[in-house]
């Protein structure tokens, strides 16, 4: 790990620090997937079969009689970047400070993606989010009034206000899908168009072994167009930019353009009232209000909206992607929560 910061004392008491923070990992362990299953079923090795599609993937390994062979081995790698600002200031009755970073977080997604080449696999992290920003402040108006009316000194003297609010970007939803990767893609019965045939009278089935000759290889739609680009409201991913592969030796990219969902708002707001007792006590009456502005924050309610379903009416015909909301958030939560307390402080 490594870091570089440059600290700035300002104006009003306060302190700016703009600072690069990055780290690198490698040799992490790894338990499937490239460079530790040994028993892959090699590309290409089930195609000569009549119906690869339903080819019993054991008996094309290099160790007959066995299946997936995984020897735990450290082969992985991953790596952080950041820029990071902080301005603050604390002093005095009014406290203030702005955290912001802009990151990027990169590493071997998953290995057994692409078990062949540990290359492939390498891309951005599930739980990448590119930009966080957070304020925390507080406020506090002590006791202006000495003198005068008592009611005046009430209402006026002993206030205070502090608040947290935070925003964050959306996180990677290409990889955070739910069970699985590339959105938990859906084939409903879609044979390979012209296999139909007396020897498959009902067509061979569409997936990695009847067109890569492998089961190690994972069954990949292919793009035809930017899914993050022409979106409708509260959409993120555009459904209708995947298509499935029907060509032999095709398949789609091992790792698919991230796509980030909604970003993240929550502002917390604090209101508090002191009335002095003697030279050592008091009492305070707060009130705290979580998610103040009422904010909704939109979601997909199930792994159902992040799922490729593909659907081909006629065998061996056109096979399209029939998930309307797909990419879509349907689902509104998050409200204002008010809370009343009252404190003794002795």
């Amino acid at each position: 790990s490594y870091s570089f910061t440059v600290s700035q004392r300002l104006p009003w008491s306060s302190l700016l620090e703009v600072a690069y923070v990055g780290n690198q990992s490698n040799d992490l362990q790894n338990t499937s997937g490239a460079g530790s299953n040994v028993n892959l079923v090699p590309v290409g090795a089930m195609l000569g079969q009549v119906n690869p599609s339903t080819a019993n993937a054991n008996n094309f390994r290099p160790y007959l009689g066995y299946g997936d062979i995984n020897l735990a081995t450290n082969n992985l790698y991953a790596n952080y970047n950041a820029m990071q600002v902080t301005w603050a200031r604390q002093k005095g009755r009014f406290i203030l400070q702005l955290n912001y970073s802009y990151q990027k977080a990169l590493g071997i997604v998953n290995a057994a993606l692409d078990p062949f080449d540990l290359s492939q696999n390498y891309g951005i992290q599930p739980g990448d989010r590119r930009q966080l920003f957070n304020a925390s402040y507080s406020f506090d108006m002590g006791n202006p009034f000495h003198g005068g009316n008592r009611i005046a000194r009430g209402a006026v003297n002993g206030w205070q206000l502090s608040g947290i609010t935070s925003w964050e970007s959306g996180s990677n939803l290409t990889y955070n899908s739910g069970t699985g990767d590339h959105y938990n893609i859906q084939l409903n019965s879609a044979i390979i168009p012209g296999s139909i045939s007396a020897a498959n009278p009902k067509g061979i089935f569409i997936g990695n072994q009847s067109l890569l000759g492998t089961n190690a290889i994972q069954f990949n739609p292919t793009l035809t167009c930017n899914p993050t680009a022409n979106l409708a409201p509260h959409q993120y991913i555009n459904g209708n930019c995947f298509a499935v592969p029907t060509q032999i030796g095709s398949n789609g990219p091992t790792l698919l353009p991230a796509a980030y969902g909604p970003a993240f708002f929550n502002s917390d707001l604090g209101l508090f009232k002191n009335f002095k007792i003697g030279e050592s006590k008091k009492l305070q009456f707060r009130i705290q209000a979580y998610n103040f502005l009422n904010h909704p924050l939109w979601s997909f309610p199930n792994s159902n909206n992040l799922t490729l379903q593909f659907q081909q009416p006629v065998p061996g015909g056109p096979i399209t992607q029939t998930n309307s909301n797909f990419g879509t958030t349907t689902f509104k939560q998050g409200n204002r929560i008010v809370e009343l307390a009252v404190k003794f402080y002795f």
